[in-house]
């Protein structure tokens, strides 16, 4: 049984990253990952730090690094709005890398002028587009 397509439209505050019909598409839930298929339920979630996979009509699967926002469907096209997504070839990973470190950095030191959950989502952030870059 084939799949029946739907559209997914993957936007943040500068530009549409993505906007093609697919088959399926999880991502990051702030409740954890979850998927949807075409004619699923309508629904809204908040997302975390963490990557949306997406499969074409053709079978191929493409990979978002996200760092949360939002997601909405009514059955027949999903809208997510992203703080930022990135593919694979988009990810620097030596800017990523350096980020990491310094994230590392700043949560070893744990002084009081230390934020220490935003190095800590730091950390997540650049983990997160390593982990994509490098599939």
């Amino acid at each position: 049984m084939e799949k029946e397509p739907f559209t997914l439209d993957v936007v943040t505050l500068k530009q549409v990253v993505f906007s093609e019909p697919i088959t399926s598409v999880s991502a990051p839930g702030t409740e954890g990952y979850f998927g949807i298929l075409a004619g699923h339920t309508p629904f809204v979630s908040s997302l975390q730090i963490g990557t949306v996979k997406i499969t074409k009509g053709n079978g191929e699967v493409l990979l978002l690094a996200t760092s949360g926002g939002f997601l909405m469907t009514d059955g027949k096209k999903v809208i997510l709005l992203a703080d930022t997504a990135e593919r694979a070839q988009e990810i620097d990973v030596a800017r990523a890398e350096a980020s990491r470190g310094r994230a590392e950095k700043r949560m070893a030191e744990k002084g009081p002028d230390i934020d220490f959950e935003r190095a800590k989502a730091s950390m997540m952030r650049a983990m997160n587009r390593l982990k994509v870059a490098v599939k």
